[in-house]
């Protein structure tokens, strides 16, 4: 069986019993899980769960991909080394929301895998857990399972996706692989060994378990399967080992073939495995909106990716083999997943310029691993140390996983305690950086509040009632004139910085008396409350208060203009450069906005600029009105509307259509694209690996920077003598001039050296076969000691010349050897290395020819000498 016909068999199967068949979500589970990524199946409908959403359906069936790298469900160490661990895994899962239950739900398991896939029922073992009589008497009683295939068991049958959550006992299903794998005498039966293997995990929902470790009865019980695909198809197929698949069997024949190694063959078979598992994992992680960094789910990502290359290395693969297995990951997992096939291009770009980052520092930070285990055995503390593993993570970009997994091959281990208190300590700096920026107040301590954001379609004005008042983080009943704080209302017309769009500015004044007002500074999202942070102008606020919002007018049209300049400078990107462009983020103020945007071609060329701030002003010029709607999340995206991968959407989105624009969007935007006038580009720059940034402006900002920029150019022609349009021509004329001025200095510096040659040449030192002249020359640059270098050189056949250059109070150095002192194994890259130091610079350069420099002049006739005791001592 393909692992294509097992995911349509049970869709099919779920199906015929009246679910509904729902998309996937992604590896990034919803803001309020507990996980990192998306664990198992039923992520997804935790809300559901918990009575906060109404349920899809009364029955589901998914085919949910999942990622298990950390915390409790990690299964990292024995990734590529058993048959049946491996960090993505796809989870087919049928789910039951307050519908059938435990009778159903074990009915129809039994059902699909003894009838669907025709396994051997006398090979099929359960357990439940130690108190649930019920679930096996299903199983003994009306499924007709014998007691003694039957075991219990107390944690390993209680379910739970965290610390926190949905929670409940649970059955499982194991298939008996037989005693040719079991892992010893005693490996009799389910969870005792390798030889049984779980396939199917029936949980029972009807648990929530809070913060302090209490369960909580949900709002109604729940079903919720697990059934790993990837260990279900190995049964199905009679192998042992997941690996022994069609999911795997074609990546790993697509690896290039093993170079020279010292592994041994299980071991190559065991890397071979991991690249696979790794691409996978990464291949999906990045299709849903994730790239390599070094923090949070990026940081995994990066990890897994540096593993891959690391396990490639060991195994003699070249460089750059990992993004060349791209095709061969979406081929495997296409029929599942054919959103695959169009971000095939992203993907690839993306591990490519991973595998290139990793390639130019996996030396050096080798080099340095390699050294200090050498020198953790050698001092029989086989310990690398917190300080030792931290420099290379910072420094070289070494996930300590890896320098752990590296440094146990070695049979040493790190100080992870260590490492662990350096990270906290660097966090810690990077929290109180991010503080000192913006004072952030919290709402912890107050009750769940909502509130309602009236400028969609009540304009810059609206009334509301003041919910909460908070004074230096902490909730006071009032707040009176001349003090700071914050004011959080159940209605506001004020937008709330979210998106990349910066909060609102304005005024709130008291309905009831009318000299109280509240002057608005930003507004920010604390939860899903809105808050207003500022100062009081006049009279007081207390909770309770009836007030009425009212935003700075141009504050608010300068952003919306600002704003949906975004929107178009998008669509221009991908008309310009291709649909591989992709938003890594944006920022709006009233008088810029900037746009960050993945790209694998690099800079943008002075045309493509041109060509994209064309597109954008056409665009304007179009002057369509911009369209809003408000659509279900899977209508949505069928309308064609640019959505970001890897966002957590709501259930209604607004989209938004801007002339060919077309967006998922919450923000506010201007009437009409004809309102921002002008599109101008201020400036295109890298802001990491494969992430560009362009910064604009557009109104009234726009026509500043225009006439600002006019008047520079018409002030710098009055100084040249010449027109506006005949200034770059003017200015060409003047670097010509200027190269030939130089070119001259350069001919007399060169005529000056050969008159001063003689002389240093006449004071030259000889020791043997070996000359030395050396001299230390005032008001010399890098520039004329070449001149003179040169001069001495076509005055001496043999021998050693050094020079410092003193200028400014800086110091050149120059060193070169003859070429029969350079047989003789003189080498000036090695001399200017004894120079350098004394000038407290560095230097360095080929066996002929060195050069450096520092910033000590004091030591220039040390750093001569030095040379002169190398080469004639």
């Amino acid at each position: 069986m393909k692992s294509q016909e097992l995911r349509r068999a049970w869709i099919e199967f779920f199906e015929a019993k009246q679910h509904k068949l729902l998309p996937p979500a992604t590896l990034v589970p919803h803001e309020m899980s507990t996980t990192l990524f998306t664990i198992a199946g039923m992520e997804q409908f935790v809300p559901v769960f918990l009575g906060e959403q109404p349920a899809p359906a009364p029955r589901v069936v998914t085919v949910q991909r999942c990622l298990r790298v950390a915390g409790a469900k990690s299964d990292i160490e024995s990734v590529g080394r058993t048959g049946r661990h491996g960090t993505f895994l796809e989870m087919l899962g049928n789910f039951s929301f307050g519908d059938y239950y435990k009778r159903e739900a074990i009915a129809w398991a039994w059902e699909f895998v003894t009838q669907v896939l025709r396994l051997d029922p006398k090979r099929l073992y359960v357990t439940v857990h130690t108190g649930d009589d019920e679930a096996e008497r299903l199983w003994t009683g009306e499924i007709g399972i014998e007691p003694r295939r039957v075991s219990r068991f107390d944690e390993e049958n209680f379910w739970t996706m965290g610390p926190t959550g949905p929670c409940g006992p649970c059955t499982e299903i194991f298939y008996d692989t037989g005693p040719e794998h079991a892992s010893g005498a005693d490996d009799t039966g389910p969870n005792l060994g390798n030889r049984y293997v779980e396939i199917w995990n029936i949980v029972f929902q009807q648990y929530n378990r809070a913060a302090d470790g209490t369960l909580e009865e949900l709002p109604r019980k729940a079903i919720d399967t697990g059934a790993g695909l990837e260990r279900m198809l190995a049964v199905c197929n009679g192998v042992a080992s997941m690996y022994q698949t069609d999911l795997f069997t074609d990546l790993v024949a697509a690896q290039p073939p093993i170079g020279r190694t010292s592994l041994s063959l299980r071991e190559q078979d065991a890397r071979r495995n991991i690249v696979a598992d790794h691409m996978r994992s990464a291949t999906f992680l990045i299709n849903d909106g994730i790239y390599p960094s070094n923090t949070d789910r990026g940081f995994v990502l990066r990890f897994l990716i540096r593993r891959a290359i690391r396990n490639g290395k060991l195994l003699g693969y070249p460089d750059g083999f990992l993004a060349g297995l791209v095709p061969a990951v979406i081929r495997s997992l296409e029929p599942g997943y054919p959103e695959l096939r169009e971000s095939a291009e992203r993907i690839a770009s993306a591990i490519r310029r991973e595998e290139q980052t990793f390639d130019r520092t996996l030396e050096r930070g080798m080099a340095m691993l390699d050294r200090l285990i050498d020198d953790a055995l050698k001092r029989h503390e086989h310990v690398i140390s917190g300080d030792e593993a931290f420099t290379l993570h910072d420094t070289y970009g070494f996930p300590v996983e890896l320098t752990r997994e590296i440094a146990a091959e070695h049979g040493a281990v790190v100080d992870t305690i260590a490492f662990d208190r350096l990270m906290g300590e660097q966090r810690e700096r990077a929290r109180r950086d991010a503080a000192a920026k913006r004072d952030v107040v919290e709402l912890a301590d107050l009750p769940a509040i909502r509130s309602e954001f009236t400028g969609y379609d009540e304009g810059l004005e609206s009334d509301g009632r003041v919910v909460a008042i908070l004074k230096d983080g902490v909730a006071v009943p009032a707040l009176r004139a001349g003090e700071e704080g914050t004011l959080v209302l159940d209605r506001t017309s004020f937008y709330a910085e979210r998106g990349g769009q910066i909060g609102d500015r304005g005024t709130i004044a008291s309905l009831l008396a009318g000299d109280t007002r509240f002057e608005v500074r930003d507004a920010q999202y604390m939860g899903d409350a809105i808050a207003h942070h500022g100062v009081v102008l006049g009279g007081e606020f207390a909770a309770g208060d009836e007030v009425r919002t009212s935003v700075l007018e141009s504050w608010r049209r300068e952003i919306r203009r600002h704003h949906t300049s975004a929107h178009l400078l998008q669509r221009a990107l991908k008309d310009v450069l291709g649909e591989e462009v992709n938003q890594a983020g944006s920022w709006v103020g009233i008088d810029r906005m900037r746009f960050d945007f993945r790209w694998p071609g690099g800079a943008l060329t002075p045309e493509q600029r041109r060509a994209v701030a064309h597109r954008v002003n056409e665009m304007i010029r179009d002057d369509s009105h911009l369209v809003t709607r408000v659509l279900p999340l899977e209508e949505a995206k069928k309308s064609g509307a640019i959505w970001m991968a890897g966002e957590n959407y709501g259930d209604m989105i607004r989209v938004v259509q801007a002339g060919p624009s077309l967006e998922f969007c919450g923000g506010t935007h201007s009437h009409t694209t004809g309102e921002l006038g002008l599109f101008v580009i201020l400036s295109e720059f890298s802001i990491g690996s494969g992430i560009r940034r362009i910064e604009s402006c557009v109104s009234e900002a726009a026509e500043e920077y225009v006439g600002k920029q006019s008047d520079l150019i018409g002030s710098l022609a009055s100084t040249l003598a010449t027109s506006p349009d005949e200034l770059r021509e003017r200015v060409e004329r003047m670097q010509r001039d200027v190269k030939d001025l130089q070119t001259a200095m350069g001919q007399l510096r060169a005529r000056l050296a050969a008159g001063e040659a003689a002389s240093y040449v006449d004071k030259a030192e000889r020791r043997g076969d070996r000359t030395f002249v050396g001299a230390v020359v005032h008001e010399a640059n890098a520039e004329a000691l070449r001149h003179l270098s040169n001069a001495i050189r076509n005055r001496l056949q043999s021998g050693v010349v050094a020079l410092a250059g003193v200028d400014n109070g800086t110091v050149s150095l120059l060193v070169t050897a003859s070429d029969d002192l350079v047989k003789a194994g003189v080498h000036a890259g090695k001399l200017i290395k004894v120079a350098a130091p004394h000038v407290d610079g560095k230097g360095g350069g080929q066996p002929a020819q060195a050069q450096g420099g520092g910033t000590n002049a004091s030591g220039a006739e040390a750093a001569v000498r030095a040379v002169r005791d190398a080469v004639l001592t």
